[in-house]
């Protein structure tokens, strides 16, 4: 869903139209864009506006950065945005004008105001204009110029090829609204906000806290934070300068989707803008792992996804990283990985994201969350657990309590076999939860040692599936759906969430389906092997693998035969090559059998539970971290 930016170098006519001071002003490519500053006693961060301007101003007013008229009142603080300042919302051109007029007065007073690029001012910048209001288009409407439309009127006509008349008048205008052009030229390297835009950067870090619109990824230390943003704009310009070829050829043009480029230069047969141009899609600014679009800081396996934060840190001289572009469930500032990321887009444009508007002040190691209409500060809280999609924002501590309680409206049976599992429907406040329903337990109690060595170790029991989740929640893995015990009609069960829109691995391999998600499935593989090691798991299927089909986020279900008693990896996973993360280790190290007699001592015997303790010694060892 991309689409084409206006062409902006296509005559000399438009440049010439712009004043030769103006094009003066504009910076060299590849000028060298600060990215460190320290010693700042207070910070404030805002993620995502989209437009809202109105809830920036309040939000900035209630942080003490600016005062009623919405001049700068903040003294020698740092203001920082995370980017997306535009699309979607009505009045990004006013929020662009008030974060331009407080550049000024800040640094007047000795303070600083940052905008950190993020993916929809790269879009707007380059004509990926999907996300564009009405509104936005209108606020440049009185910019607009007649013959400028005339002539672009007259160049569509050309490429695409209808004949002149009411009906293909009435397509253009409703392609191009009035002020589209208008917007293009301010989007333009030489207009008012392209020449702005351009002169940022896509990463700081003020003190020890690094800022990027999506995230970090490998590339940061691979390319290096100076090089990342000292191209940004070079690998833009050098962009639009391809685009512009092509479109003054006319082989492109605005409705031509951003994905499309490409092809549609080779089918003109223009091999080497088309080559140029596809080498320029390898730039962070349009790479998907680039910090304007990477989502794997906020989404990813947190015991997976903190080796390659830790990494990207290290590089920065950095504590910790504060994002924007993906907007938490319950509109609440964040952090994850031990507080090594902070997510603050909470969805400030209401009306597209049911959010609310807020701000991150630090102060020294305090992080604070300031919320519109709510007095004073509150303090940055772990993002919530939340395997499988749900209504709402229901956390899983929710979602225990609404299985264990909620009202039980219909059973189905959906399996054939020794246990025959039902799948069961809850309502509660007028939602419904699907929910897997396991009865069988086959007993483990005998009057000898060796026969329940043997009872326990060809077992199969509901039991296993909720110490299962429970222990999966000790170690904050975050793969096994939420699972409580459960009584129907007599009956003594495992409910667990059944979570929708999945595959398995089987059928993914049957199918020839790629996966395509923010993280990579080796890495999800990893926490596998390490709790299926830890349970001693002996039913690990191709069917019991599951993925959601969008995210590609890996979930475990079917432990039931799980928990035996040996030692080492069950047999089909031994010689796998397995690496921990050193959070991952440490949860591990902070087993005791105390907790597990506490969190399950309903649900397994001591053997059971001290046979966790010794594969954990052994995973431990394995690691060579700690120990």
């Amino acid at each position: 869903m991309r689409t084409l930016m206006d062409m902006l170098r296509r005559t000399a006519a438009i440049l010439a139209l712009m004043p030769a001071a103006l094009l003066a002003l504009a910076p060299e490519a590849g000028a060298q864009t600060p990215w460190r500053w320290d010693g700042v006693n207070r910070i404030v961060a805002v993620g995502d506006v989209h437009g809202a301007y109105d809830e920036l101003f309040a939000s900035l007013r209630q942080t003490g950065l600016i005062d009623d008229t919405g001049a700068w009142s903040g003294g020698s603080n740092h203001l920082v945005s995370l980017g997306d300042l535009v699309d979607r919302g009505p009045r990004s051109r006013d929020v662009m004008d008030l974060l331009m007029g407080l550049e000024s007065e800040a640094a007047e007073a000795g303070g600083k105001v940052h905008l950190i690029l993020g993916n929809h001012e790269v879009m707007n910048l380059t004509g990926e204009l999907d996300y564009v209001s009405a509104e936005e288009y209108a606020a440049f409407a009185a910019d607009a110029s007649d013959e400028r439309r005339a002539r672009e009127y007259s160049a569509w006509l050309e490429r695409t090829g209808p004949a002149d008349g009411a009906d293909a008048q009435a397509s253009f205008d409703a392609a191009f609204p009035t002020g589209f052009f208008a917007h293009r030229d301010a989007f333009s390297p030489e207009g008012t906000y392209g020449r702005w835009l351009l002169d940022k950067p896509v990463l700081i870090v003020i003190n020890s806290t690094a800022f990027v619109h999506a995230g970090l990824s490998g590339m940061i230390s691979k390319r290096g934070p100076e090089t990342i943003n000292d191209t940004a704009a070079t690998d833009i310009r050098a962009y639009l300068d391809v685009f512009g070829q092509l479109t003054t050829a006319g082989t492109l043009g605005p409705e031509t989707p951003f994905n499309d480029r490409v092809a549609a230069a080779r089918n003109a047969e223009d091999a080497d803008l088309a080559d140029r141009l596809e080498n320029l899609m390898a730039s962070p600014m349009f790479d998907a792992d680039g910090p304007v679009w990477y989502r794997g800081t906020s989404w990813c396996h947190p015991m997976t996804e903190v080796i390659h934060l830790q990494r990207q840190l290290e590089t920065l001289g950095a504590e910790r990283v504060v994002v924007g572009h993906t907007p938490t469930r319950d509109s609440s500032q964040h952090s994850r990985m031990k507080g090594r990321a902070v997510m603050i887009d909470t969805g400030m444009l209401k009306a597209v994201y049911e959010g609310r508007p807020s701000a991150l002040v630090i102060e020294g190691n305090t992080l604070q969350a300031f919320y519109a209409g709510q007095a004073g500060p509150v303090p940055i809280e772990p993002l919530p657990r939340r395997v499988g999609q749900r209504p709402g924002a229901t956390t899983d501590d929710e979602l225990e309590r609404i299985l264990a309680t909620g009202e039980i409206v219909a059973i189905e049976d959906v399996g054939q076999g020794v246990t025959k599992p039902q799948k069961v429907t809850i309502r509660h406040q007028g939602n419904e939860y699907s929910a897997l329903f396991k009865t069988e337990s086959t007993p483990i109690e005998a009057s000898s040692r060796r026969q329940r060595q043997r009872l326990v170790d060809n077992s199969d029991r509901w039991e296993h599936e909720v110490a299962a989740y429970k222990l999966d929640r000790m170690l904050g893995l975050d793969l096994v759906p939420v699972t409580v015990g459960r009584e129907i009609d007599g009956r003594a069960g495992a409910m667990q969430f059944w979570v929708e829109n999945l595959i398995s691995e089987l059928d993914r391999k049957e199918q020839g389906v790629a996966a395509s998600g923010w993280c990579p499935l080796s890495e999800q593989y990893n926490l596998m092997v390490a709790f299926d090691t830890l349970i001693y798991n002996v039913d690990r299927t191709l069917q019991n693998i599951v993925y959601d089909k969008d995210s590609w986020m890996l979930y475990l279900i079917d432990h039931s035969r799980g928990f035996r008693l040996n030692t080492g990896r069950p047999k089909d996973i031994r010689k796998v090559d397995l690496v921990m993360s050193g959070d991952l280790v440490e949860a591990l190290q902070g087993l005791s059998l105390e907790q597990l007699r506490l969190q399950m001592g309903d649900l397994l015997i001591q053997d059971q539970m001290r046979a966790i303790l010794r594969r954990r010694d052994e995973l431990v060892k394995e690691s060579g971290v700690g120990g």
